[in-house]
């Protein structure tokens, strides 16, 4: 089908009569292919999924809710993750309640109890060689016997979600990295209000 961007009027016209003639079929074509109008219901259906998610964190709107909403600046996302909605959640979240850009340095690397740098915990784990394979679990009679370790060497491992604070006197000895970074940016936003 040809365009009608044109500046002249004749050719306009041309375009014009070439759309009535082919007009039945053009709009057969749109209402067989319902694929043509997926992105419209795509889009549609994430700021409903946007609308829902906000309902279900602030029920009733009132100016007297505030939310802290961290500022990350990553454009892309997480790797391995899909791409959330940042833009449009701060804006429907805006439409029920106060929101309130937080600044979220450090939020989870420091104790929200004493205030202290937290390390990530390592744990054991066995790891077999390269040149040995790992051993298969048995079954005796339909229970399963437990493998053979011996010749599995272990190794630390580093466990990023949970961190340690490694003040003696702090009450809280291990954090979730996300719960401890959730209780900073209350501390944080109550300080500034």
């Amino acid at each position: 089908m040809p365009s009608f961007k044109t500046a002249n009027y004749e050719q306009y016209l041309k375009q014009l009569e070439y759309f009535w003639q082919h007009a039945a079929y053009i709009l057969q074509i749109c209402k067989d292919r319902p694929c043509l109008k997926w992105r419209f219901f795509q889009k549609r259906m994430a700021l409903v999924a946007v609308d829902t998610l906000v309902r279900r964190i602030i029920p009733t709107v009132s100016r007297l809710t505030c939310v802290a909403y961290g500022d990350w600046s990553r454009r892309d996302g997480i790797k391995g993750h899909a791409p959330s909605p940042v833009k449009g959640l701060k804006e429907a979240l805006r439409k029920r309640a106060t929101v309130v850009s937080m600044d979220e340095f450090r939020t989870s690397k420091l104790c929200s109890q004493c205030h202290q740098s937290l390390s990530s915990v390592q744990y054991p784990t066995p790891v077999f060689p390269k040149n040995v394979d790992k051993p298969k679990r048995k079954k005796v009679k339909g229970k399963i016997l437990p493998r053979d370790w011996s010749q599995a060497e272990i190794q630390s491992r580093h466990c990023h979600v949970v961190l340690l604070c490694e003040n003696k006197i702090c009450q809280a000895r291990y954090w979730d990295r996300d719960v401890n970074a959730a209780i900073n940016m209350l501390e944080l936003l109550m300080s500034e209000v």
